[in-house]
């Protein structure tokens, strides 16, 4: 009787549900509303940071910018010695110029087809004299004629020729040119981003070869948290793509705080059993000045709820 007892009470367990599940695993505790890294490093954004070189040798006769200034794409920092190459760029243009003036001109074509004409009729006049009047023109001059028309007609051949090949000459000319400016160019140091002018390595005078690194800028106006999460309270595919708020204390216990997503997450996991998570976050200025910068240490809390900003 007391097995039968104990056999119903662990059905009725059972049916209501009172008993955990036999051989079953623990359920998943469900993951934070949020987490927080400390410690975070404060870094420039993927191509956001730029060691502009030289590209050419030469002497480093200007430089237009000091550590601080706020560059854009494509402004000109600085510049290597560039007279010869500026007057190769003008000889480079002028050889264009000239070479479409010829491929443009027609003269030599229209002179050789007028010659033409003039020898075709000179040549038609003493076929006709000599009809009316045998041997009026001698067949020498018969002879000497049609040949000085077939020359000219040969002249209109050659005439159009040399024009195609002029017009093909100006593409050469004007690839030279591209290529006289290109050199020109390469003795211009230009920013190849939006940012700061953050490190000024060359002096003006010092002679630089292709490689050296002149000025490094980096971009501001977005940063980048770098942080690492324990692998044992979320997982990688919880945290990407995730609202984060970002907070960094300043001079005299000042805080700021600014807002992002996380735009990476390792799925490597060392042997510490932490990965790396990235977020980009929006900069600002406060009195001329960018409030987050390089190297700067930061708490992020990364809102997995999607109640949260």
């Amino acid at each position: 009787m007391l097995v039968k007892s104990t056999i119903f009470t662990v059905l009725a367990m059972l049916i209501s549900g009172a008993a955990p599940a036999l051989g079953g695993a623990a359920p998943a505790k469900p993951p934070p509303e949020s987490i927080t890294l400390s410690n975070c490093l404060v870094w420039p954004v993927l191509n956001g940071e730029a060691r502009v070189p030289a590209r050419e040798a030469g002497v480093l006769i200007e430089i237009r910018v000091k550590e601080g200034d706020a560059v854009k794409a494509g402004d000109l920092l600085a510049r290597i010695d560039d007279l010869e190459a500026q007057e190769a760029y003008k000889v480079a243009r002028f050889n264009w110029e000239v070479a479409k003036e010829e491929a443009a001109s027609d003269v030599n074509v229209r002179y050789a087809k007028a010659a033409a004409a003039v020898a075709r009729a000179e040549y038609q006049a003493a076929i006709v004299a000599n009809q009316r009047v045998p041997g009026t023109v001698p067949e020498t001059e018969i002879n000497r004629l049609r040949l000085t028309w077939e020359r000219t007609m040969l002249e209109i051949e050659k005439a159009e020729t040399d024009r195609r090949i002029a017009a093909l000459k100006v593409n050469v000319k004007q690839a030279e040119a591209a290529m006289a400016h290109e050199s020109l160019q390469r003795r211009q140091i230009i920013s190849p981003l939006d940012g700061i002018v953050d490190e000024i390595r060359g002096r003006q005078g010092e002679w630089v070869k292709p490689g050296d690194v002149v000025l490094r800028v980096i971009r501001l106006d977005r940063l980048r948290i770098e942080g690492f999460v324990n692998r044992t309270e979320v997982g990688p595919n919880e945290v990407s793509g995730k609202p984060v708020t970002v907070r960094v204390r300043l001079a005299r216990g000042q805080e700021e705080t600014f807002f992002g997503r996380v735009d990476f997450a390792s799925p490597t996991v060392p042997a510490g059993g932490q990965f790396r998570v990235c977020a980009e976050v929006e900069n600002r200025q406060q009195n001329g000045h960018w409030l987050l910068g390089r190297g700067m240490t930061a708490e992020m809390t990364i809102h997995l709820s999607p109640s949260k900003p």
